[in-house]
């Protein structure tokens, strides 16, 4: 187990962010694969606390380890301005020894009511787990996947609209592609010379949405919004 403490996750992250942004991100994102990034420019020009990245999800990590290259190694933001983190299932996180090192860099972690363990659950809301995605945004930037699995197709978890109606955070609609393509074993990466993508919306507009009381009408409209950005397309018939 690795220790605990404020000051021990600090400059534990930030010698991870360092030490694979020098020795393993460049390599792995960019030399052996090639993961294209759209919409930086929408990064450079963000708040530094209260915003919220909502993208699709295909692995248990990958995508979070890239979106980090993408915000500390590529375009060189400080370390801890913004400070980013990324939201994962609980049990996710505790399976072993490489997802607790990846906890320490930013994982936020909650209980999913809806699945647990590849199973199909029904349990009351986290809220403590909540409490701390909604920490996590007051304080930096957050990476969420709404759809909370990774499987295709999966739908945005209608709690998602109540989450940012709470936070009043900055949406800003991620949807990435070709990260399974990148796995070697289940959720493991190791393949090499394949193609992935990042593409960075500009923010959602929902100062309207914000400014009245929370139905689950608007709600629902704010989902359909934000499908259409991040949502897996429709398979061909």
């Amino acid at each position: 187990m690795l220790p605990n403490g404020p000051t021990f996750d600090r400059w534990f992250r930030r010698g991870l962010i360092f030490a694979a942004g020098r020795a393993w991100t460049p390599l792995y994102f960019r030399l052996l694969n090639t993961i294209r990034a759209e919409g930086t420019d929408v990064l450079l020009n963000l708040p530094r606390k209260g915003v919220i990245f909502l993208s699709n999800h295909q692995t248990y990590f990958t995508e979070a380890i890239a979106f980090y290259d993408l915000v500390y190694i590529r375009l060189g933001l400080p370390y801890e301005d913004p400070l980013l983190r990324f939201s994962a299932a609980e049990e996710t996180m505790k399976a072993n020894l490489v997802t607790e090192v990846l906890t320490k860099a930013g994982g936020v972690t909650f209980r999913r009511s809806f699945r647990a363990a590849g199973q199909d659950v029904n349990r009351p809301v986290d809220l403590e787990g909540v409490a701390r995605l909604e920490a996590a945004i007051a304080e930096g930037w957050l990476l969420h996947f709404p759809a909370g699995t990774t499987q295709r197709n999966a739908p945005i978890r209608p709690g998602m609209a109540q989450l940012l109606h709470r936070t009043k955070a900055l949406a800003v609609p991620v949807r990435v592609d070709g990260f399974k393509d990148l796995l070697l074993h289940k959720q493991v990466p190791g393949k090499l010379f394949k193609k992935a993508s990042i593409r960075v919306f500009p923010p959602l507009e929902l100062s309207e949405f914000y400014e009245r009381p929370f139905e689950k009408e608007r709600g629902r409209k704010v989902i359909e919004q934000l499908g259409a950005l991040i949502n897996d397309p429709p398979e061909a018939a």
